[in-house]
């Protein structure tokens, strides 16, 4: 992270940060990075990332209540990353004790798989904007919460994936937004794939040359910035336009949710479908 850090100030570009609360948990402890943090806009990830229970475990409850309860109560613990359990005060708390002078309101989940009382929980935690759904190619708002585009997606090897969709993004000025996983500069896959042992390592080489094409893609945002063609910016906007909520298809939302707790963990939602409906109003689009 700081080997980026220092690459986003040498190019003078400021990004969105999601920090998760163990990470929050840690940071005082680099001052370095956290100084240079501060130049950048801040979100949360969750209280943790790949402790068990997550977010789908937790808030797969049949009352949609009660799963809005527990969230809020684990989303501001500090939660064993061995055990699961609560230990006290933690979450997005620390985090906004971490970074007092910035407003910490976005939030992504981790897999993309959001739980409709989880977000409830966030809003009423003070979250506005949320980055987890696929609701929309534009800014939509619905209960409280601006919803922003699905990220077109960086598994980084050096090569921006979906480049005809970036490319048809800045010609239709819509709103895009990159998705970088610093782990995978240093790591060859994902490090929750290996939690709570250590992913494998690249090697140096290897990590210093995926730096250097970082570097680049760097350069040729600020060239499209100087063309006044984007606008690279972390700043946060409200949507105006509310999400018809008659329109969204449960189906498609539910498999998008469900890809990643399958994958990773295997794991089956009971009561996502219901907490769906409830949450868009039950009179969605089902195939």
């Amino acid at each position: 992270m700081h080997v980026i850090l220092k690459l986003l100030r040498k190019h003078n570009i400021r990004t969105l940060f999601f920090v998760t609360g163990h990470l929050a948990e840690k940071l005082g402890s680099f001052p370095e990075i956290l100084d240079m943090l501060q130049a950048h806009e801040i979100g949360y990830h969750s209280t943790c990332h790949s402790v068990r229970p997550n977010i789908f475990e937790y808030t797969d409850l049949k009352s949609y209540q009660d799963a809005r309860v527990i969230s809020e109560k684990r989303e501001t613990a500090h939660i064993n990353p061995l055990t699961g359990e609560i230990e006290g005060r933690g979450g997005i708390e620390v985090l906004r004790d971490l970074f007092p002078q910035k407003k910490i309101e976005a939030f992504r989940a981790p897999g993309f798989s959001w739980s409709p009382p989880h977000l409830e929980a966030l809003a009423s935690l003070g979250i506005k904007y949320d980055f987890s759904t696929n609701l929309s190619e534009n800014l939509v708002r619905y209960k409280g919460i601006t919803f922003y585009p699905f990220p077109i997606l960086i598994d980084w090897k050096g090569i921006l994936n979906y480049c005809k969709d970036l490319l048809y993004s800045v010609l239709t000025e819509r709103i895009t937004v990159l998705l970088f996983h610093p782990n995978l500069f240093v790591n060859q896959n994902y490090w929750d794939l290996f939690f709570p042992e250590p992913a494998p390592k690249r090697t140096a080489i290897h990590a210093k040359c995926l730096l250097l094409k970082f570097e680049v893609l760097l350069k040729v945002i600020k060239l499209l910035q100087k063309f006044k063609l984007i606008e690279a910016s972390p700043e946060l906007r409200d949507s105006r336009t509310e999400l018809d909520a008659s329109k969204i298809d449960v189906d498609n939302v539910f498999r998008q949710i469900v890809s990643w707790p399958m994958a990773q963990f295997n794991y089956e939602q009971r009561f996502l479908r219901s907490h769906l409906l409830e949450f868009f109003g039950g009179d969605t689009c089902l195939q």
